[in-house]
């Protein structure tokens, strides 16, 4: 049997060649060099959106809050420039504004977005090596997923050495609503989020909506009860998969952590009785090493109940 493979989107085309933006402090601030092939050619290149990121990297470790003339300074851009992004950024909460010195620093929302991107980082480093062990001893495919729009996106894959497997990388997308992996995911976040997305999978399933819907909702039950849930053909009929949810206290992205092979290799039986719990151990150690001193990992990743 061959390796099932999803394949990964294509990259966009080239886009057309455009002036480039004659502000050589602006690319540096962006953590460019001049003359980089990242720096603001194309046509898909939002010149403005570029200025705001700028305005933004001119905040270095150790600095005092700058002025909007040390902002023009080190980005490059028109002083009256950076007092209208400057004005917005604040009021978007990315910069606070000192009004007795009138300088400002990196407000709420940058943190906040530095956490998450922290975290996301975190949660990579963190589970690579448990999943490439846990790849190694079941040798079935062990993957790491969040949620892209509609989808999952595999963040990160560990192979098995086995011949006969699912192949599934960096950059793959698959189902949320008949996958392993994206039925964790749902149920790992939190119910506001669950109904704004049934609102929106809702009418891409027609007919088939009612027993999706249960399929789901029963997974969510399971990982409260037991910590994983299981696709046993779900997604595609030959393939079966367990996962479990990856929730960063720090308020990051959900994740999942899927393992996933040939129906005949892994029955349900296997699933549930022997690799869903190591899947759901292996989701725990990644929320405990996540979380501060301090905070209760039960609240944010339920352990199985007895039953």
């Amino acid at each position: 049997m061959s390796k099932p493979k999803l394949s990964a989107p294509a990259a966009p085309a080239e886009p057309p060649t455009r002036q480039k933006l004659p502000r050589q402090r602006m690319a540096e601030s962006m953590g460019q060099e001049a003359g980089d092939d990242g720096e603001a050619d194309g046509a898909q290149f939002v010149e403005s959106v570029a200025r705001a990121l700028a305005v933004l990297n001119a905040f270095r470790p150790g600095d005092d809050p700058l002025g909007n003339a040390e902002i023009a300074e080190r980005t490059g851009l028109p002083k009256p420039t950076v007092s209208r992004l400057t004005y917005t950024l604040t009021r978007c909460g990315y910069l606070a504004f000192n009004p007795r010195f009138r300088v400002y620093e990196l407000g709420v929302s940058a943190m906040a977005l530095g956490n998450v991107a922290l975290a996301s980082v975190n949660v990579r480093l963190l589970a690579r090596p448990l999943m490439r062990e846990l790849a190694l001893k079941s040798n079935c495919n062990v993957g790491l997923g969040t949620r892209d729009r509609h989808l999952m996106i595999y963040t990160d894959a560990c192979e098995s050495e086995a011949l006969v497997g699912l192949r599934l990388l960096a950059g793959s997308r698959i189902p949320i609503i008949t996958s392993a992996m994206g039925r964790a995911y749902f149920a790992g976040v939190e119910q506001e989020e669950r109904e704004a997305l049934l609102a929106e999978l809702r009418p891409r399933y027609g007919d088939e909506w009612g027993g999706l819907h249960k399929a789901l909702m029963d997974a969510v039950e399971r990982v409260e009860r037991d910590g994983f849930c299981i696709s046993a053909g779900d997604w595609q009929k030959d393939i079966h998969g367990v996962a479990a949810p990856i929730r960063s206290s720090v308020g990051g992205p959900v994740y999942a952590v899927n393992l996933g092979g040939p129906a005949y290799l892994l029955p349900e039986s296997k699933l549930i009785g022997e690799l869903g719990p190591r899947v759901a151990e292996l989701a725990r150690n990644v929320q405990a090493a996540l979380a501060p001193e301090g905070v209760d990992i039960g609240t944010v990743i339920k352990q199985p109940r007895h039953r």
